[in-house]
């Protein structure tokens, strides 16, 4: 089991001798989903997340499958062992699946393997029907069985909507939603939280649950070195 610091509760900055980070333990909550429009700071979120991973299990494997392919965002990484760009997106994905069935048959190994979608329902919209009913099958997979096996999901995208996870949205154990609300996403993920609602988030800042019960409302933490998390991030994508 690991313990990564995720985000900061905003209620305990109040509190100056008490952490004020969010753990997420990755064998009780072993999937993540990071929604937020664009400038909400998803990728800034999902660059911490998994710098931290490397930095902290060491012997962690990281595929990136980064379809809107904005070479700001991870610069460094053109060319790297697990980087898979816009199209190339797909074959990062199925080669990750097929780890994870080779390791469900074989039980070879059980390092800590995670897969970052970058931008999951644009891929599947780019995709034809086949072949994005394909990736939401495998997903669905991955969710619901994948846990025992020490691998996990992190997906970033703009919208939580129903239609590109199928039934398989409920197996996110952690959701983490940057800047304000839609009524709608509120009504979805929020309900039994909707007074602690508000319109004054701004970029860094939103909510998170875990497990459909523990609601928060969250900073994103400030990255102070950000060469020294790219090398991290690196170094997790290539082992």
């Amino acid at each position: 089991m690991a313990l990564i610091d995720l985000v900061i509760d905003e209620k305990m900055l109040m509190y100056a001798s008490l952490s004020s980070y969010v753990r997420w333990d990755t064998q009780k909550s072993p999937h993540l989903v990071v929604s937020g429009v664009t400038g909400s700071g998803k990728t800034y979120l999902v660059k911490l997340i998994i710098g931290r991973i490397s930095k902290y299990i060491t012997d962690s494997q990281i595929t990136i499958c980064d379809f809107k392919g904005d070479n700001s965002d991870f610069s460094g990484l053109i060319g790297a062992k697990r980087y898979y760009r816009f199209d190339d997106a797909l074959r990062g994905f199925n080669e990750f699946y097929d780890c994870f069935l080779h390791r469900q048959r074989y039980n070879d190994s059980m390092n800590f393997r995670l897969i970052l979608i970058e931008e999951y329902a644009s891929l599947l919209n780019y995709l034809p029907k086949s072949e994005s009913e394909e990736i939401k099958r495998k997903l669905s997979s991955l969710l619901m069985l994948a846990r025992s096996f020490n691998f996990h999901v992190l997906l970033s995208q703009q919208r939580l909507d129903a239609e590109y996870f199928g039934k398989a949205r409920d197996n996110f154990n952690v959701v983490i939603t940057l800047g304000n609300v839609s009524k709608e996403v509120r009504d979805m993920l929020f309900s039994s939280y909707k007074d602690e609602i508000t319109p004054d988030r701004s970029r860094g800042t939103g909510y998170m649950i875990t497990n459909g019960a523990d609601f928060r409302r969250i900073v994103v933490p400030q990255i102070n070195n950000m060469d020294l998390l790219n090398q991290y991030i690196k170094d997790a994508v290539d082992r």
